[in-house]
């Protein structure tokens, strides 16, 4: 069992940090948030992650041959005696790694399918003292393991629990570290408040299922509980509300910030071109005995067209275009965008509901009707003022939270077991 470098298991961090969003007072916060927790009881949100996700690697220390043994876990040590003899073992060791030591998964007996999976519980990390096991990290995930026991290999399956277990376990640390801080700073009354949202919550998600009976049989059919579900949803209730009150404060926007990032990003976000939706009937030459029999026609067409006739059931009688059978409708088209450059520049001259002038090609003749049209505009600073400022609020807040876990790291003792990972 190793203990874990901080400047490494830092990256913890970002899990928790990359996650939250900073709503002051009562509004949501990413990972945290009672929303979030509430799906999490149908969809843990794991899914995926073996994909996205690469395991974090063994760093071998600089003239060290193999790791250096850290002391065996007693269940209550917080931090090492000496701050010196715990730098330097800090600065010794790598961070965890993905092994093959203990099983993951044991076979059950006889029985197919679900009832053969048993997760074997380890201890992974210790914070501060209190644990984090296999079956925290896991348990809660178990339907996905079961789909993906049944999708993948048995040696797959394996290796997409193992990174999903590093994954869940970076955010899991930073998790438990705010949350003890969380737990010794906030009021009695905090708390209180905070256990009258979580009973709200509950009694939500019990009407949801039907009843508190029926929540329970489906939380049980998913290897967890109410109880389970209420202590977790409390942890994430708890993180949320300490860091409203520690970081929310210190985070300020000037108006100068907010004109700047809104310049920024008003070419790609906020500078709408205009769009028509394009009605086109296509008479080919080719399709004619001669080309002036097929401006004839399309001279007809469009006749009929500017008339008032149907314009999608001339479409469907007359063109020889790819949209025929859907009436000649292209859908909305950008100024620019559609490949005959002459129809592109008839379309765009006329209003909504206009039919223009035959248009000819090398090889067709094409009648053009602007079907409906949106024109562009630049969205005003004022419009967007308030959406800007949320996101520079949002950025402000994850870097504060990130530097804040990252002080949490170095003061406190975070030992992972990588044997048992």
């Amino acid at each position: 069992m190793n203990a874990i470098r901080i400047g490494l298991v830092l990256l913890a961090a970002s899990a928790v940090a990359a996650g939250c969003r900073n709503r002051l007072g009562d509004r949501p916060l990413g990972t945290f948030t009672p929303e979030a927790t509430a799906r999490s009881d149908y969809d843990s949100g794991a899914g995926g992650a073996g994909e996205e996700m690469n395991p974090v690697q063994m760093v071998q220390p600089a003239g060290q041959s193999e790791p250096r043994q850290a002391e065996e876990t007693t269940g209550t040590l917080t931090r090492p005696d000496e701050d010196a003899e715990y730098e330097a073992r800090l600065s010794e060791v790598g961070p965890p790694v993905v092994g093959d030591t203990g099983p993951l998964l044991v076979e059950a007996g006889e029985g197919e399918g679900d009832q053969s999976l048993v997760l074997v519980d380890a201890v992974l990390a210790e914070v501060n003292g209190e644990v984090i096991t296999r079956e925290d990290i896991l348990g809660p995930i178990r339907p996905q393991m079961r789909t993906w026991r049944k999708e993948y290999s048995p040696e797959a399956f394996r290796s997409r629990c193992r990174q999903v277990i590093n994954m869940r376990l970076k955010e899991e640390i930073s998790r438990r570290l705010v949350f003890q801080e969380a737990e010794a700073d906030l009021s009695e009354e905090e708390k209180a408040q905070i256990d009258l949202t979580l009973g709200k919550m509950l009694k939500g998600l019990a009407a949801e299922a039907g009843s508190t009976l029926l929540l329970e049989e489906k939380l049980e059919a998913r290897g967890s509980s109410i109880e389970e579900r209420r202590e977790e949803q409390r942890r994430r209730l708890v993180v949320q509300r300490y860091l409203h009150k520690k970081i929310g404060p210190d985070i300020h926007i000037t108006h100068s910030e907010l004109l700047n990032y809104y310049k920024k990003v008003r070419p790609e976000r906020y500078e709408r071109p205009t769009r028509v939706r394009l009605g086109l009937i296509t008479i080919r030459k080719a399709e004619a005995v001669d080309p002036e029999e097929a401006r004839a026609l399309a001279d007809a067409v469009r006749g009929r067209a500017a008339g008032g006739e149907d314009f999608g059931r001339l479409a469907r009688r007359y063109s020889h275009g790819p949209m025929a059978e859907k009436g000649g409708d292209w859908g909305f088209v950008t100024e620019g965008s559609f490949r005959v450059k002459a129809v592109d520049k008839a379309l765009f001259a006329l209003k909504a509901g206009e039919v223009g002038p035959v248009v000819e090609a090398d090889d067709a003749l094409h009648v053009v009707k602007a079907l409906e049209r949106g024109e562009g505009r630049t969205v005003p600073f004022t419009e967007v003022q308030d959406e800007l400022e949320q996101e520079i609020r949002d950025q402000k807040f994850n870097a504060k939270v990130d530097k804040y876990i990252r002080d949490l790291y170095q003061r406190g003792y975070v030992r992972v077991m990588t044997d048992n990972l």
